[in-house]
């Protein structure tokens, strides 16, 4: 049975130019046309979403999330296209939207559940859960107003989890809060979704994407760009980031290989990402063994080449930085026009969720200077595996057994 059924969707807005600056210029243009721009947001997006299902909307910011969130909730109607959405539906879009500032969480409780279709008996029922889940026990009579932005979304998903609804939407909003509390919420929704709810979910958290969805809709400048199984919408995006981002790398990456000294004596001609069983990859999961292949194409004689891997989080920090002569390992020699694949195995991938940057170097034996360098020529997805939180995914087993045991309960036991 469809939950959601989007029909060939558009959305249409009208963009004012020239807007005056002062209020001089605003009355010079009294009775004079303004000049006006359209501006699709989305364009053509279908998609159908079954009960008791979870899709994943990915896509970077701009590219029409929210809006296909505003048409589902009706907040705004389509310039085309037809939704059609079956059940009570209940969202959190927007950090405390419904709220109303000068109002105490208890009477925000009252009023965004009545927003949200709840009746007051079914609010007084769910009070006590409704705070609980939120953890603002202390200030559930004070004014929202001076609550922070995580506050305000701790309370705005705990009701709007709670009321019991058929369809659930929930946006980019939940990453205000702290990592403890979003694992409750994604938590939370995964039971949703055991109860038949239906989910639809943004974030830009492809780890809980993958975790909690079925399937994935990936949105780019308004137009949908794949629409299937969540590790293959993952995909989609994460070759739809690499892609924007080669051309701003690209004037980078010159100016910061022109400090180091290559002789052209070789080319890296691609780095590329196997799994154990020698398919391509752009995600992997963590723990999961992972092959980082460099080709090279030799343009003269090579004696004992030193192939480099680095290893970077988003952030720009070296998580990891190896190559032949760490490794202990004479790669041979090489003649000019031998292309040769040099190949880092990783047996068990430590990372934890996240996108990282991956660079490869060709040095000289003796690292004089380097044949080829190519900073982030790809970069990796890592999907996390949900057993731990931090910065590692360690290779943990977990035991227990009785060392000691009360010889009082011993006796009574015998």
């Amino acid at each position: 049975m469809k939950a959601i059924s989007v029909e060939h969707v558009s959305k249409k807005f009208i963009l004012s130019k020239d807007r005056p600056k002062n209020l001089a210029e605003a009355c010079r243009s009294i009775g004079k046309r303004k000049p006006r721009e359209d501006f699709w947001a989305l364009n053509d997006v279908s998609f159908e979403v079954n009960q008791g299902e979870a899709l994943g909307i990915i896509g970077h910011n701009g590219a029409g999330k929210s809006t296909v969130l505003k048409l589902l909730t009706r907040i705004m109607q389509p310039t085309s296209g037809h939704i059609r959405t079956r059940g009570r539906v209940s969202a959190l879009i927007e950090v405390g939207a419904g709220f109303h500032p000068d109002m105490t969480g208890r009477e925000n409780v009252y009023l965004n559940g009545s927003i949200l279709g709840m009746t007051k008996r079914e609010i007084d029922g769910k009070f006590d859960e409704i705070v609980a889940f939120s953890e603002l026990e202390k200030f559930i009579d004070t004014p929202v107003k001076r609550y922070s932005s995580g506050m305000y979304a701790r309370l705005g998903f705990s009701v709007a989890a709670h009321v019991q609804p058929d369809i659930l939407i929930v946006d980019e909003v939940l990453a205000v809060g702290d990592a403890a509390f979003q694992q409750k919420c994604l938590d939370h929704m995964t039971d949703l979704r055991r109860s038949g709810c239906t989910i639809v979910f943004v974030s830009h958290n492809t780890s809980a994407v993958t975790s909690l969805c079925d399937t994935g809709v990936v949105i780019a400048l308004g137009e949908k760009q794949f629409f299937g199984p969540v590790l293959d919408a993952v995909d989609c995006y994460t070759k739809f980031v690499i892609k924007k981002r080669d051309v701003q790398r690209r004037a980078e990456d010159q100016s910061l290989l022109s400090a180091k000294v290559c002789s052209d004596g070789a080319t890296i001609e691609s780095i590329s990402l196997r799994s154990a069983d020698g398919s391509a990859r752009t995600s992997v999961r963590s723990n999961d063994p992972l092959v980082i292949a460099v080709r090279v194409k030799f343009d003269e004689d090579a004696k004992s080449p030193v192939p480099v891997i680095h290893i970077r989080n988003n952030d720009g920090l070296l998580i990891y930085d190896t190559n032949s002569v760490m490794q202990r390992t004479d790669c041979g020699d090489f003649r000019a026009g031998d292309t040769a694949l040099f190949e880092f195995a990783i047996d068990h991938l430590p990372l934890k969720a996240g996108t990282y940057p991956i660079s490869a170097e060709l040095a000289y034996g003796d690292f004089s200077m380097y044949y080829d360098s190519r900073r982030n020529a790809v970069e990796m997805l890592v999907v996390d595996s949900d057993t731990s939180y931090g910065l590692l995914e360690l290779p943990v087993s977990l035991s227990s057994s009785i060392v000691a045991r009360d010889r009082e309960e011993q006796v009574a036991e015998s």
